[in-house]
């Protein structure tokens, strides 16, 4: 059998979840795309999919497989890719994760103008809130906010975000004038898990870490719904400055003890240093690098 036909198949079946869809996409007849399947799964002597005739759902070995299969069919790519090295324009696909309300608000639209430019270019969106192994889950790159550790990949700081102490006007006209992290103490607040994950908050006062207990009347993972409870005067929250820039625009909220904030996180763009080899890889990271380096900084101006 075409073992590498047969893995294309495999994963355009696992991205579809639908045998019709990956059959679309391959621009193959159905019962070519269950053959292959069939084949796939009788070579490797294991099921990759369980299926009836209302869905098919991939099984835990079909989700290692498919983890490797991404790999070896992205540096086959790449190495088509470094023998057209001549062409006009970037050509293939890459693949870009990043945090959720990041990417929504500020990767997506830089890859949609990307796109528009590039039409030979195709782009997976992965937008999670958890660190991702770029090497095993075949991501090209990743937009990282926080401390990134030792790898063997390469980081490209883009700028630094704020870790900002909000709350709405409502809120602070019913309650003492906030001007010292004292005031602070047994205040109502709001925690975002996702970004705090214990019971005190952290800022720093003379160059010295300060711990702060909540008294927390709410706790969320979703920034949306923590964004909203303290526009609506819930009680205090922490956010990165992104993610409340809009509201502070509009009136919604205020930013809180401004001297006494933690230092600003570093935003990265990851990727592997063989990845550059690629112009298509080179080119993204190019766009991305300028593009979100501006808004970065229109960020921390604001």
């Amino acid at each position: 059998m075409d073992k590498l036909k047969a893995m294309r198949v495999f994963v355009e079946i696992a991205d579809a979840n639908s045998l019709t869809g990956a059959a679309k996409v391959l621009s193959m007849s159905l019962t070519s795309v269950v053959r292959s399947l069939a084949g796939l799964e009788e070579n490797l002597g294991v099921r990759l999919f369980n299926r009836n005739t209302r869905k098919i759902v991939i099984t835990d070995e079909g989700r290692e497989y498919y983890q490797r299969c991404r790999t070896i069919l992205s540096e086959i790519e790449d190495a088509e890719s470094m023998l057209s090295e001549r062409q006009a324009e970037p050509l293939g696909r890459v693949s870009v994760t990043a945090p959720v309300t990041f990417g929504k608000r500020h990767v997506a639209p830089k890859i949609n103008a990307y796109l528009g430019k590039y039409p030979k270019m195709t782009v997976d969106l992965i937008f999670v809130d958890r660190t991702v192994d770029m090497l095993s889950e075949g991501i090209d790159i990743a937009v990282r906010i926080g401390r990134i550790g030792n790898h063997d990949l390469v980081a490209r700081q883009l700028g630094k975000m704020r870790h900002v102490l909000c709350a709405s006007p409502d809120f602070l006209a019913s309650r003492v004038m906030i001007r010292s992290l004292e005031d602070i103490r047994n205040q109502p607040s709001i925690q975002l898990s996702a970004l705090d994950h214990s019971d005190e908050w952290s800022f720093e006062s003379n160059g010295e870490a300060v711990k702060m207990p909540l008294q927390s009347r709410l706790s969320t993972n979703q920034v949306d719904v923590a964004l909203n409870a303290c526009i609506n005067g819930v009680g205090l929250c922490r956010f990165l400055h992104y993610q409340v820039i809009d509201a502070v625009k509009r009136g919604e909220l205020c930013i809180l003890l401004e001297d006494y904030e933690p230092r600003p996180l570093p935003v990265h763009l990851l990727y592997a240093p063989v990845k550059l080899q690629t112009k298509r890889l080179r080119s993204m990271t190019e766009w991305l690098t300028r593009s979100l380096q501006r808004d970065l900084e229109l960020i921390s101006s604001s």
